[in-house]
C-alpha cells in the first residue's frame, strides 16, 4: 500500500441514456455534467506532475460526456502524469471509432450486462425498449477494436435464475476477461422495484452458475468469475483482505458534477459521506470516512479476511444477509477447487447468525 491517493474517480454526467429499473442515481440532480476545467483541476490536485494515478470515470453513461474523459487524458498525457484510466459503461453508445479511440488511449473499459436477452430486462432504454441488442452491438464493436472488457451484472429476481447462461453468452463474444456479481441495492429507483430475488432462487441461480463454470474448465474454456479467481488466489498464498475497496482507507475520491467531494461515487449522497467541495481551495485531508467501517457481525466472521465485509455503499443502503448467501456460495466453491473444504466445513459451524443465516424479515 503506497501513500497518497490511489484512485480518482470521475462522475462525469449524472445523465444517462437508459432507465434501468434499478437505477441508484435516480432522484439526484438530472442532466447536470462534470464542468471539463473542474474534472482536469481535479487531476492536477489529486496527482503531481511525475505521479501516477488511477482514474475511473462513471456516471450516469459517462460516454454522454466523453470529450470530457478525452481532455482530461490529454492533460493527464501533456503533464507527465501516469494514468491507468477505466470506464464503465451501459454499451449501448459504443461505436467502432469510439472503441479504437478507447483502445489507442488505453482506456480499460466494462460493460454492465445483466444476462442474455430476457435476463437483461431490467435494463431498457426510456418508453421500456430493451437495451440488449444496442449493448451487443457495442461489445461486437470492443471485440473488432481488440479490446478485452469485464462485464457486471447486478444480481436481481430478473436474472438470477439464469446467470450461467452469463458464462455462455461471455464465451461466445470471445473477448470477455470476467464477469463480475452485483447484488441489487435498495437504492434510487430500485428502493421500490421489488427485484430482490428470494434466497432459494439465489441459492439455484448461484448453483448453476458455478457448476457452468466447472464444466467450461473442464473443456479447456475457462471463464473467469472475478470473485471467485479473487478468493482462489487469496486462499491459495494465505494473504488476508481486510477492507473491501480504497474508499474505506482514504485512498479514493470521487467528484460528482456538482463539485461535492466524496470516498466513492456509490457514496455520493449517502448521509455523512460528503468530504468536502472541489472550490474550497483543497483536497479534505487523506483520511478513511467514518462509518465505512465493517460492522461487528462481519468482523466476528472467520471469512472475514476474504471478502473484506463487502461493498459499504451497498452495506449503508440496507444490509442485507442475501450479499453474505451469494459471498459464501463463491467462498464454498473456491474452497472446493483450492482443496480446501475441511476449512469450509469447520467455518460452517462458526459463520455469525447461521441459525438465520438469510434474514428473509429484511426483504419484506
Amino acid at each position: 500500500m503506497k501513500a497518497g491517493l490511489d484512485t480518482l474517480v470521475l462522475r462525469l454526467t449524472n445523465r444517462c441514456n437508459l432507465s434501468c429499473a434499478y437505477c441508484y442515481a435516480e432522484g439526484e440532480p438530472a442532466g447536470a455534467d462534470l464542468p471539463p476545467e473542474l474534472a482536469v483541476k481535479a487531476l492536477s490536485l489529486a496527482c503531481p506532475p511525475g505521479g501516477s494515478l488511477h482514474i475511473q470515470f462513471t456516471g450516469g453513461e459517462p460516454l454522454l460526456c466523453w470529450d470530457t474523459a478525452a481532455q482530461v487524458l490529454d492533460f493527464g498525457r501533456a503533464t507527465g502524469r501516469q494514468i491507468q484510466a477505466s470506464l464503465q459503461t451501459n454499451g449501448t453508445l459504443l461505436t467502432p471509432e469510439l472503441c479504437q479511440e478507447l483502445k489507442a488511449r488505453q482506456v480499460a473499459v466494462g460493460v454492465s450486462l445483466d444476462g442474455v436477452a430476457a435476463d437483461n430486462a431490467a435494463r431498457f432504454f426510456p418508453g421500456g425498449s430493451p437495451s440488449f441488442p444496442a449493448a451487443v452491438q457495442g461489445l461486437q464493436a470492443l471485440a473488432e477494436a481488440g479490446m478485452v472488457v469485464n462485464l457486471t451484472a447486478v444480481v436481481t429476481a430478473v436474472n438470477v435464475q439464469n446467470l450461467d447462461r452469463l458464462l455462455e453468452f461471455a464465451l461466445w463474444c470471445g473477448n470477455i476477461h470476467g464477469v463480475g456479481l452485483d447484488l441489487v441495492r435498495p437504492q434510487g429507483r430500485g428502493a421500490g422495484a421489488e427485484l430482490f430475488p428470494s434466497p432459494q432462487a439465489l441459492e439455484e441461480g448461484m448453483s448453476r452458475l458455478l457448476a457452468r463454470y466447472d464444466q467450461l474448465a473442464d473443456l479447456g474454456r475457462p471463464v473467469r468469475l472475478k470473485e471467485l479467481e479473487r478468493l482462489r488466489l487469496l486462499l491459495r498464498t494465505g494473504r488476508r483482505r481486510d477492507c473491501y475497496c480504497n474508499a474505506q482507507t482514504g485512498r479514493s475520491l470521487a467528484v460528482t458534477p456538482d463539485g461535492c467531494l466524496w470516498p466513492c461515487s456509490a457514496l455520493a449522497g449517502v448521509d455523512g459521506c460528503l468530504l468536502g467541495q472541489s472550490d474550497a481551495g483543497a483536497w479534505p485531508p487523506q483520511r478513511p470516512c467514518p462509518g465505512l467501517e465493517p460492522p461487528e457481525v462481519c468482523t466476528r466472521c472467520p471469512a472475514f479476511g476474504l471478502c473484506g465485509g463487502g461493498c459499504p455503499a451497498a452495506r449503508l443502503a440496507s444490509f442485507s444477509q442475501l450479499d453474505c448467501q451469494m459471498h459464501r456460495k463463491m467462498l464454498e466453491h473456491a474452497c472446493r477447487l483450492e482443496g480446501k473444504l475441511e476449512l469450509w466445513n469447520t467455518w460452517q459451524n462458526t459463520f455469525p447468525d447461521r441459525e438465520n443465516p438469510y434474514h428473509e424479515e429484511e426483504l419484506e
